[in-house]
């Protein structure tokens, strides 16, 4: 269980890390950053990163948490959003839990709305060991219909 714990330190500061790093390229950007680990109670880790970053022409946003009990299981979660001066925006979460048995699943859901066309991007992606991937995804205009992704309308 040591191992798992400084596995998960190493990759939460890493993310962290690269959070910092990649959003710190821009000119002049205003950049918050954060991260923190915790033993927890139960004999697991508990590590957390945020950051954010304001720019001319963007603005973005993200969280991650990794939590791991001692036992074994671990969940990690992580949010992140953008908006560019444009309009544009996008968002996308994910999810994975490893359980003790060997079980594991995640998830991931994303947003896109092009401020140009209206089209909007709505997409999942699921895993579950042993089962293997789906993916779905659909696009819709500003009045709701339903558009082939990649299309003006």
């Amino acid at each position: 269980m040591r191992h798992l714990s400084k596995i998960l330190t190493v990759t939460c500061v890493a993310i962290a890390s690269f959070t910092w790093l990649t959003t710190t390229v821009q000119a002049e950007p205003v950049v918050h950053a954060q991260r923190v680990t915790n033993q927890t109670a139960q004999g697991g880790l508990a590590a957390r990163s945020a950051g954010a970053f304001n720019g001319n022409n963007v603005n973005a946003a993200g969280n991650r948490r990794v939590l791991s009990d001692g036992d074994g299981n671990v969940n990690a979660r992580a949010n992140s959003a953008f908006t560019t001066a444009n309009g544009s925006s996008g968002s996308t979460s994910k999810r994975f839990t490893r359980n003790a048995d060997g079980t594991a699943s995640g998830e991931r859901n994303t947003t896109a709305t092009n401020a140009n066309t209206g089209v909007t991007y709505d997409g999942s992606t699921t895993y579950t060991k042993g089962e293997g991937v789906s993916r779905s995804g659909s696009c819709t205009d500003s009045s709701g219909n339903t558009v082939t992704c990649g299309s003006a309308r």
